[in-house]
């Protein structure tokens, strides 16, 4: 390996850390922190002791598709995504949690992961998919099946449930890529809307899922300028929203939080019909988390992510009083997953209609409701989060809106 030519975008990298001393003494000190009575390997690469042998694990891994955690069997795990293979054990570190919020690191990570992402577009990337171990084996499709089964009770079979360009063909499926198969998209009848009868018969105004995912956190009454705090994992609506001008109509506002899992569903779907006033996409730091010794630290960040990691924000007008604007921001997270929207600011939509979805990893999303708004969720989604132990169908109830009492307004 130390032969090889490393990747432009990786050596622009290494130039950066070499040449600035601050950058270098702390990328020095995070691998002595992160090595210190443990040995650091990945798949394909050996142990961490210098910037050299960092730079040419992340060429490893810019060249190498997502694996199915086949070690594990565990679908939550990051064993099989080579980034966080990579570094996993070194932005948990206090000198890597300092690293990883620099700009100008962040900057070179952009274009690092842009490489991956094309990469992540090509037939190359299709070798995790077929075989025994690959993510369309028999027992990764039989997890995958039961993932997207379980929102609904359902028995549908992988072709019966997602759009497949062959399903003739045993290897691919016809996928052209991994992020052609990471992307997929439900058949049309798989994830209907809820029927007109339970959205108009009961009050209040009916709000859908955006995302198929776990219901993770709920927070009331955020302030726009309250600082959050690692442990408490409070959320700042100016950080989350990037300082936009529209921020203050959400002050003392509803933000809810939900997980997707690698295996989910990963497009976004309107939660309210109305018209599209915001699209805007936000840089943050691209492999930042709250400081523990976990493995899924990534996963348990998601509150802190949603204010520090590169997202983006859609805000939609409803013209219900109850609601007035929602925001639905998504959250890059792992392998810092691309935020695609497909709307445009000016656009009209209608609850349920497709606005974007996420391409190369895992990720989290928001919906965060005005002040002047009571959100009451759903009792499968309990008023904490967390209530259920499986995703949320994309597009099925969610919440409902009312408007708040005036002298409730601001509590």
């Amino acid at each position: 390996m130390a032969n090889k030519r490393l990747d432009p975008t990786i050596l622009d990298l290494q130039t950066s850390l070499e040449s600035d001393t601050e950058l270098h003494e702390l990328c020095c000190s995070m691998i002595t922190e992160a090595t210190s009575g443990r040995a650091v390997t990945a798949k394909g690469s050996f142990a961490i002791s210098s910037v050299q042998t960092l730079m040419e694990q992340l060429d490893f891994a810019i060249s190498h598709a997502p694996e199915w955690p086949r070690a594990t069997d565990d679908p939550h795990s990051l064993a099989g995504l080579p980034f966080n293979q990579t570094l996993l054990n070194l932005m948990e570190t206090p000198s890597g949690r300092a690293l990883f919020k620099r700009t100008e690191v962040n900057q070179h990570l952009k274009a690092i992961l842009k490489k991956w992402a094309e990469f992540l577009e090509t037939r190359d990337s299709l070798y995790v998919l077929n075989g025994r171990n690959g993510w369309l084996s028999r027992g990764a499709i039989a997890k995958l099946e039961d993932m997207a089964n379980r929102a609904t009770g359902h028995h549908r079979s992988f072709t019966e449930l997602y759009e497949c360009p062959s399903e003739s063909d045993p290897d691919t499926l016809g996928f052209q890529s991994w992020d052609a198969f990471f992307s997929r998209r439900f058949k049309p009848d798989v994830r209907p809307l809820p029927c007109p009868r339970s959205l108009n018969t009961l009050p209040g105004t009916p709000i859908l899922n955006s995302c198929e995912s776990k219901p993770w956190q709920i927070s009331r009454n955020c302030s726009v300028d309250d600082e959050f705090s690692l442990k408490g994992q409070l959320y700042s609506l100016r950080d989350m929203l990037g300082n936009d001008p529209l921020t203050d109509h959400f002050h003392n506002g509803t933000v809810y939080q939900g997980y997707l899992s690698a295996l989910s569903y990963h497009g976004w779907h309107s939660p309210v019909s109305g018209t599209i006033i915001r699209v805007r996409y936000i840089d943050g730091s691209y492999f930042s988390q709250l400081p523990m010794s976990d493995p899924l630290a990534m996963e348990k960040s998601q509150c802190y992510l949603a204010n520090v990691a590169t997202r983006a924000v859609v805000i939609i007008e409803t013209p219900e009083p109850s609601i007035g604007l929602v925001c639905f921001i998504a959250v890059g997270m792992g392998e810092v997953s691309s935020c695609v929207a497909t709307v445009r600011e000016g656009d009209h939509v209608e609850a349920g209609d497709d606005i974007g979805g996420f391409h190369y990893g895992g990720s989290t999303h928001c919906l965060v409701f005005s002040g002047k708004t009571h959100v009451e969720f759903e009792e499968h989604v309990g008023d904490e989060g967390r209530s259920t132990t499986c995703n949320v169908p994309v597009k099925g109830m969610l919440a409902r809106c009312f408007p708040k009492p005036i002298e409730a307004i601001g509590k």
